[in-house]
C-alpha cells in the first residue's frame, strides 16, 4: 500500500509540475483556445495542451517503478505486455488529439483515427468478450465482440470528449471514475489495474488544480480523448478479467454522467431533426447554467452526480442479498427525474405525446420548435425582441396574424401575408394575458387556415405561450409609444 500511495504521490507532483510548464509553452506558441464560437463559454483566450502534461505524468509515474525494488515494481514489471496494449492505441488517440488541437480535424479523421485504435486495442487483445445479464449471469457475445468493443471505446473517448465544456469538467468526471476503478480493481485483486489507476488519479488530480474554475489551461481534446480512450480501455481490461459476472456492469454505471449526457444528446437532436454531430448549447452543463448557476456551483453540481454514479456503481461489486432490479429502477427513475428537471423541450413534448408523435413525426418536430421558441421568451427583455419572439412563432406555427393587446395602452400587429385569402376556411383563438395575481392585463389573437387534420400546435402549448407571454410583457414594461402596428413579411424578413 505504501508504493502505490508514493506512486499517487509522485505523479501528483510531476502533474503540478508540467502543467505549468505545458501552459507556459502554449502561451508562447499560440496554442489557445479562443472563445470564437457560441459553445464555447469561456471568456478569455485559454491556452489548451493540457493532456500532454498529464500523459507525461502518467508514464513518468509509471517508470519510477523501474527504480524500486519490491512486490508492486516487479509485478508492473512482469506485465509490460498487458500495459504495452493499453499504452499503444492510447497514445494514438493523445496523437489525433494533438492533431486536432494544433490544426483541427474533421469528425471522418476523428473517428476513423479512434475505430483504428479500437481495433489495435482489439488486434493486441483488449476485447469485450461478454456483457452483464440483469437476470443473472453473463452473454457470451461470439461475433458481436468486435463491434461492440470498437462501439465501447470510441463511444467512451468521445463521451468525455463532449462533456469538456465547462472548466474542469471532462477532467473530474475522470477522476472520479479512475477512482471507480481503482477501489473496484482493490476490491477484485488486480494489482496491475490498481497501479495503473492509482498513477492516473494522481496525474488527473495535480492537473485539475490548474483547471478547476477558473482555468488557467484547458485539457483539450489531446487531453479529453486519451482519457476517455484509456479509461474505456481499463474498464474492459478490469471487468473482463473478473470472476464476477456483475462486475461488467461496473464500469457502465460509473462513467453515467458523459454516458448519459452523449446519449441524451443524440436522442435529442434525432428528435429535433437536427444534425446528430453538431455542437449546440443544451448539454447538461449548459442547461445548469441557463437555471442560473454559477460555473462553479455546476461543476460542483456534476461531480456529485459522478459521485453519485461511482458509488452506485460499487454496489453491483457485492451484490449477494441485493436486489438488483430495485438498484436499475432507482438508477433509471433518478436519471428521467433529473432530465425532466432540466427542461428540455424534447424531453417535455416527448412525455406529452410520445403515442401519437412516434406515428407522426412531423407534429413532434413541430412542438419541439414551439417549445423551443416559447422557452426563448424567457430572455424577452424588449419590445424588439418581444417582436421577434413573436414573428417566429407565427412562422413556426403556420398562423396568419397575431395581436397583443396589452393593459389598454399598448398593441402589436403582425401578419404573415401583405393580403390573405379572405375565402380560405381561418381558425382563430383569444387568450387572456394576466398578470402574476391572476388579474386580466391583456389578450394574444392568433389567427390561421383551417386546414384538414388536428392543429399543428396541442392546447397544452398554447397554455405555456399564455404563461410565458405575460411574463415577457411585464418584464419589457412596454409604452403606449409602441403604438399598434402591422408588420408586413418583407419587414420582418419572411
Amino acid at each position: 500500500m505504501k508504493t502505490y500511495l508514493a506512486l499517487f504521490i509522485l505523479a501528483l507532483a510531476l502533474s503540478s509540475v508540467l502543467t505549468p510548464l505545458v501552459r507556459h509553452l502554449a502561451i508562447r506558441w499560440g496554442i489557445l483556445d479562443h472563445p470564437d464560437r457560441p459553445q464555447k463559454i469561456h471568456e478569455c483566450p485559454t491556452p489548451r495542451l493540457g493532456g500532454l502534461a498529464i500523459y507525461a505524468a502518467f508514464l513518468l509515474a509509471l517508470a519510477g517503478l523501474f527504480l524500486v525494488e519490491n512486490r508492486v515494481a516487479l509485478h508492473f514489471r512482469a506485465q509490460l505486455s498487458e500495459i504495452m496494449k493499453l499504452l499503444v492505441p492510447s497514445t494514438l488517440v493523445l496523437l489525433l488529439g494533438l492533431y486536432d488541437d494544433l490544426r483541427g480535424a474533421n469528425a471522418r479523421i476523428k473517428f476513423s483515427v479512434q475505430g483504428a485504435a479500437a481495433l489495435l486495442a482489439y488486434a493486441f487483445g483488449l476485447q469485450i468478450t461478454r456483457i452483464w445479464n440483469p437476470f443473472g449471469g453473463t452473454i457470451e457475445l461470439g461475433l458481436l465482440s468486435l463491434p461492440l468493443t470498437v462501439l465501447w471505446l470510441v463511444g467512451i473517448t468521445n463521451a468525455f470528449n463532449l462533456i469538456d465544456g465547462l472548466d474542469g469538467l471532462s477532467a473530474g468526471a475522470a477522476l472520479f471514475a479512475t477512482g471507480t476503478l481503482l477501489v473496484a480493481a482493490l476490491f477484485y485483486d488486480q494489482p496491475l489495474m490498481v497501479t495503473l489507476t492509482v498513477a492516473l488519479a494522481g496525474a488527473i488530480a495535480g492537473f485539475l488544480r490548474y483547471n478547476f474554475v477558473p482555468a488557467t489551461i484547458f485539457l483539450g481534446d489531446s487531453g479529453s480523448l486519451f482519457l476517455g480512450f484509456l479509461l474505456g480501455a481499463l474498464a474492459v481490461e478490469g471487468s473482463q478479467k473478473s470472476a464476477t459476472a456483475v462486475a461488467v456492469a461496473i464500469p457502465l454505471v460509473s462513467f453515467g454522467l458523459p454516458i448519459l449526457d452523449t446519449l441524451w444528446a443524440l436522442i435529442r437532436r434525432a428528435l429535433s431533426r437536427r444534425p446528430l454531430f453538431q455542437g449546440d448549447l443544451e448539454h447538461i452543463h449548459h442547461m445548469l447554467l441557463r437555471r442560473g448557476l454559477t460555473r462553479r456551483q455546476v461543476v460542483l453540481v456534476l461531480y456529485a452526480a459522478c459521485a453519485g454514479f461511482g458509488l452506485f456503481s460499487l454496489l453491483f461489486m457485492n451484490p449477494q442479498g441485493k436486489p438488483l432490479g430495485v438498484l436499475l429502477f432507482v438508477l433509471g427513475a433518478s436519471v428521467f427525474f433529473v432530465i425532466q428537471s432540466l427542461g428540455y423541450p424534447e424531453f417535455q413534448e416527448l412525455l406529452h405525446a410520445l403515442g401519437r408523435a412516434l406515428r407522426r413525426p412531423r407534429v413532434l418536430s413541430k412542438n419541439i420548435q414551439w417549445r423551443r421558441a416559447i422557452a426563448d421568451l424567457q430572455q424577452v427583455e424588449s419590445p424588439d425582441q418581444l417582436r421577434a419572439a413573436l414573428s417566429r412563432l407565427l412562422e413556426i406555427g403556420d398562423f396568419d396574424s397575431a395581436e397583443i393587446r396589452w393593459t389598454e395602452r399598448w398593441v402589436l400587429s403582425m401578419s404573415r401575408r401583405a393580403s390573405p385569402d379572405e375565402r380560405a376556411p381561418m381558425w382563430s383563438v383569444r387568450l387572456p394575458l394576466t398578470d402574476e395575481q391572476g388579474e386580466k392585463r391583456g389578450e394574444l389573437w392568433l389567427c390561421g387556415p383551417l386546414e384538414a387534420g388536428d392543429p399543428l400546435v396541442g392546447y397544452h402549448l398554447l397554455t405555456l405561450l399564455q404563461q410565458e407571454l405575460a411574463r415577457a410583457l411585464e418584464r419589457t414594461n412596454v409604452e403606449p409609444a409602441s403604438a399598434a402596428r402591422s408588420f408586413s413579411p418583407a419587414e420582418r424578413g419572411l
